[in-house]
């Protein structure tokens, strides 16, 4: 039988020729390009402790264009702004310590793979995650951790649609990166140059919380000041590169202690607890002056004081003073009330923030109120009356060991607390005390709980032989751990007293208070 077709000579050696060129390329191994060399860097540092920083990569979005460069340049130029506010106010040639490439001009950041893509990381609730990932790698790589201080960043596509951990959490604090975040578009009259000057300026703000900075905001008098401008810890996100910035004193006063601003080698945060012994408030030419003593188991070297008009939640516009300590345990402050932008009737909490030598903060709050501009103020050491034979003899309920008695122990740890552990109780609550005299009484002191279930109406029941009672008036304590006071305008006589707790201000149904006293 004859072939269909027949190839002829010359196809067959070209068949044979592209089979056996076929068969040797697959024999043979891949030849792959070469990749170009990655750069080495030799970061160095002066300082034991440094600031970790992480690149935190999902698995969803890749490393943002020139990352390492970008990054570098910002936070070498957040490091020197830092320094020269820490010498303006005389705290020394100090910033936050990192490692860096002096030759290069690169700072080391760690980039670390996720485990999950961007949307396992919202803003809500994304941060502990992250957290979490972070810590399981310097758990596994302890070399790499540097010091308590972590700054991680994010990358996104769109800084205008992000959805990531943008805050400060304890001594980690979180921002993004993106393209176009560079220093070299500072002073840019564009969106670009915009977006940089706040999210720069935004990294900057989130670092120091990671530093341990709260909140605060400039003074009436430093808003137009070339120096001055607007404080970094408030609305300097905003303006960072753009227009004056800077850190204020109390900002400076509290990094100077801080572990990565250090310039030497100690044991940071290790615990420190403060107790104020004594405390005046004043107001005279048109300042509110603000002394005091204090004990505490940590060295002190700075106090800060922050006036906080408690119109909102945040803290963004607290006006913020800071002075040294005198004499190892004594503090002394005059602020003039024209530096506050928020007078005429407005509600003030003044925080005292007591700067130990190893970093930790000790917070007290206080409160007054502003009214026609003048500082109507409720705290200060008032003549309380010796409460040796005071007595509680009724109460709605107590705990197991948050005993009703406790508001007369003098202890500022001990405190009384409505029956909780079982059959809990459920407002009102009461106490009523006898006082085993009669006295002239011109007002209350309360020192709240230092934690929840803080009192915050009441009632107050007066009577001379505990069978005849007599309201004297509704008032409404505060929501602040150090002794505040009820002022009854006139004196009245009487030696038992009852105090009905109407509500909380956590809203729950639980009753605590520390101590009661009367003046």
């Amino acid at each position: 039988m004859k072939s269909l077709f027949k190839l002829s000579p010359v196809y067959c050696f070209l068949f044979l020729l592209i089979l056996f060129a076929g068969c040797a390329k697959e024999d043979s191994p891949e030849i792959e390009e070469p990749k170009p060399e990655e750069e080495t860097f030799n970061y160095s540092s002066s300082a034991k402790y440094n600031l970790n920083i992480v690149y935190f990569l999902p698995t969803d979005v890749k490393e943002r264009k020139e990352s390492h460069r970008r990054l570098s340049e910002i936070l070498l130029h957040g490091q020197a702004f830092y320094r020269k506010h820490m010498q303006e106010y005389g705290f020394g040639n100090k910033t936050y310590n990192m490692l860096v490439d002096e030759d290069q001009d690169r700072v080391k950041v760690i980039y670390l793979k996720a485990k999950y893509p961007t949307s396992n990381y919202p803003y809500e609730g994304g941060g502990a995650k992250i957290i979490e990932e972070v810590d399981a790698y310097f758990a596994a790589n302890v070399g790499e951790r540097n010091s308590d201080h972590t700054l991680i960043l994010t990358p996104v596509l769109d800084c205008d649609n992000r959805d990531v951990p943008y805050y400060g959490m304890g001594r980690y604090c979180f921002a993004m990166d993106y393209n176009e975040m560079d220093v070299r578009f500072f002073g840019e009259n564009s969106k670009r140059g915009n977006d940089a000057s706040k999210y720069i300026g935004g990294l900057l703000h989130e670092l120091g919380h990671g530093l341990n900075l709260p909140h605060n905001k400039e003074k009436v008098s430093e808003v137009h000041k070339s120096n001055k401008g607007t404080a970094l810890m408030g609305g300097g996100n905003y303006t960072y590169g753009k227009s004056p910035t800077f850190l204020t004193r109390a900002s400076c006063a509290i990094l100077n202690n801080c572990q990565v601003i250090s310039d030497f080698e100690d044991t940071f945060y290790t615990g420190a607890s403060l107790q104020i012994t004594s405390v005046l408030a004043s107001y005279t030419n048109g300042e509110l002056k603000i002394s005091g003593t204090f004990d505490t188991n940590k060295d002190v070297n700075y106090v800060c004081f922050y006036n906080d008009p408690a119109t909102d939640n945040a803290d963004y516009d607290a006006v913020s003073w800071a002075a040294p300590v005198e004499g190892g345990n004594a503090f002394n402050i005059s602020m003039p009330m024209s530096e506050l932008h928020q007078k005429d009737n407005t509600p003030y909490v003044l925080r005292l923030r007591f700067c130990h030598s190893d970093g930790e903060i000790s917070n007290i709050s206080y409160s007054y109120s502003l009214e026609n501009n003048e500082p109507i103020i409720e705290f200060g050491d008032k003549e309380n009356f010796d409460r040796t034979n005071w007595q509680v003899i009724d109460f709605s309920s107590e705990e197991n060991n948050e005993l009703a008695s406790y508001v007369l122990d003098g202890d500022a740890d001990t405190f009384w607390h409505s029956r909780w552990s079982q059959d809990a109780t459920s407002y009102p609550h009461h106490l009523t005390i006898d006082m085993d005299a009669m006295h002239d009484v011109s007002g209350f002191s309360f020192l709240q709980r230092d934690g929840m279930r803080k009192v915050k109406d009441i009632e107050i029941m007066v009577s001379t032989d505990n069978a005849q009672w007599e309201s004297i008036g509704n008032f409404q304590l505060k929501e602040i751990n150090t002794l505040h006071h009820v002022s009854l305008g006139n004196k009245t006589s009487f030696r038992y007293f009852k105090i009905i707790a109407n509500s909380a201000f956590d809203g729950q149904q639980y009753a605590a208070m520390a101590e009661i006293m009367c003046f």
